[in-house]
């Protein structure tokens, strides 16, 4: 891990922006506060309770802010297996972790295999309005890279109530690798390891993001969060039967020791039971939930768990939020058509460059569904658009030979490429020489969006020496 030093520097022909989104996590809630913080369309919950949500004073829950850009989930509640304000870092400890003296639970303890301590849980009953449920997260810890292979912290989400088909649900664990029966844990999840640092191997590693930040593999994302890596946002899903009662039980623990803190961020309104679902698709290079100007859209996916017969038209209640339809965006229409037989549409959001730097802007689509359940609810869906940050190297230039000259490319990029294949931000071209240069440089910003700039560098002879002659 790394603390990172400020570093002052002098500016010359700079093009910079502001970084935005800090994790902040916030403590002292109820069970049923940070319950009712996760429940999304078709959803309505009951009988909240909440074991080990605080212990000796911390709190191992607590609700969380600012997410967006760093876990790719921007509000929600996170339960760890020791304090919840170690979580939201920064990443500059080499061993964060608190033990609380909470005992472990018992249900962690047989998925495991070992011993369990500081249980933190949360569970309720539900009802769903359609034929299946989700929830999306991301896992992180401490004992990343170090322990992949020892002492593995173990959380679940468990499910209970009727299987449609018959039998039941019995704590059934629904936090799954995709296209797996594996639970996600650390030992199904990692790099391997050197030393503290992650290694060469590849378990599920498509799946890990490294935060770790003065090792030499696998360090790609920023350090608003203490665990030294964690999952990229995956998705708890089960089919159940519309309008009957369920258990579900949120739980995350520390194995064998109480060491070393992992948590689990479960995004805010993410538990639902959709019948017609809206998720935003974003082509954004990094991975980000978020379209960035002159550089990615969004695909807003409307779609149907099944076909239908006849053409079903979506039509939005409104449109809002701090982005203008078209000024900010490409124009979007406020309906949309799934054909017949077809499972899903889109809308295609692009963002509009105009120059200008100003916060990450919203669109948010208000909708209403009808269900047996519970009649007419009303949801929404938000996307988010983000500035892009073009490089400007400046325009072109004369000097006389031999002037010292520095080209700054400016800061908050990841990467850069000068024409002579040099990285770094600045670059000195040799100006010893009468003559014209080519400056060229591409920069890759924080969503790994690619921009270039070109100039003329005109070096001009001195002049030669003049005789006078006096009278």
């Amino acid at each position: 891990m790394k603390l990172r030093p400020a570093i002052f520097i002098l500016l010359f022909l700079s093009a910079s922006f502001s970084l935005t989104g800090q994790v902040t996590v916030n403590v002292g809630f109820t069970a049923q506060q940070l319950a009712q913080m996760l429940v999304g369309q078709g959803i309505s919950i009951s009988n909240v309770t909440g074991t080990g949500l605080q212990g000796s004073g911390t709190y191992l829950a607590g609700k969380f802010y600012g997410g967006l850009n760093d876990i790719g989930i921007d509000s929600g509640i996170v339960m760890t297996s020791g304090s919840a304000l170690i979580a939201q870092g920064p990443n500059n400890q080499g061993s964060a972790g608190m033990g609380v003296g909470l005992p472990g639970d018992p249900q962690l303890t047989a998925l495991a295999g070992v011993g369990t301590n500081d249980a933190c849980v949360l569970e309720f009953d539900f009802i769903p309005q359609y034929d299946t449920i989700r929830f999306q997260y991301v896992f992180g810890s401490e004992e990343y890279h170090s322990f992949v292979a020892s002492y593995n912290d173990i959380f679940a989400f468990f499910i209970s109530g009727p299987r449609p088909g018959g039998g039941n649900y019995n704590n059934t664990n629904i936090a799954l690798i995709p296209g797996t029966d594996l639970p996600v844990s650390i030992y199904n999840i990692n790099f391997g390891h050197i030393g503290d640092c992650p290694g060469t191997a590849c378990i599920n590693c498509e799946y890990l993001i490294s935060n770790c930040g003065n090792c030499q593999n696998g360090c790609a994302s920023g350090v608003s969060v203490e665990y030294d890596a964690y999952t990229v946002v995956l998705t708890a899903w089960a089919v159940v039967i519309p309008c009957q009662t369920y258990h579900l039980k949120l739980a995350i623990a520390d194995a064998v020791d109480a060491s070393l803190d992992s948590g689990v961020f479960l995004e805010a309104g993410s538990f639902s039971s959709p019948g017609v679902t809206i998720n935003p698709v974003y082509s954004t290079p990094g991975g980000e939930r978020l379209a960035v100007e002159g550089c990615s859209y969004v695909d807003l996916v409307v779609s149907i768990p099944f076909p239908m017969s006849d053409t079903m038209w979506l039509v939005f209640d409104s449109i809002r939020g701090t982005a203008t339809n078209g000024v900010d965006c490409n124009f979007i229409n406020d309906s949309i058509f799934i054909a017949p037989g077809q499972l899903s549409n889109y809308l295609r959001i692009t963002p509009v460059y105009d120059g200008t730097v100003e916060p990450t802007e919203t669109l948010i689509f208000y909708y209403s569904s009808s269900s047996a359940c519970t009649g007419t609810t009303f949801s929404s869906i938000v996307v988010y658009l983000a500035d892009w940050n073009p490089i400007d190297i400046g325009s072109d230039t004369t000097v006389c030979q031999g002037t010292p000259l520095v080209y700054d490319a400016g800061e908050n990029y990841r990467f850069y490429q000068w024409q002579d294949g040099s990285t770094n931000r600045y670059f000195i071209p040799n100006t010893s020489a009468p003559g014209t240069q080519t400056i060229s440089v591409t920069v890759t910003d924080i969503y790994l969006c690619t921009s270039s700039d070109t100039l003329q560098l005109l070096v001009a002879p001195l002049p030669g020496a003049k005789l006078i002659r006096h009278n």
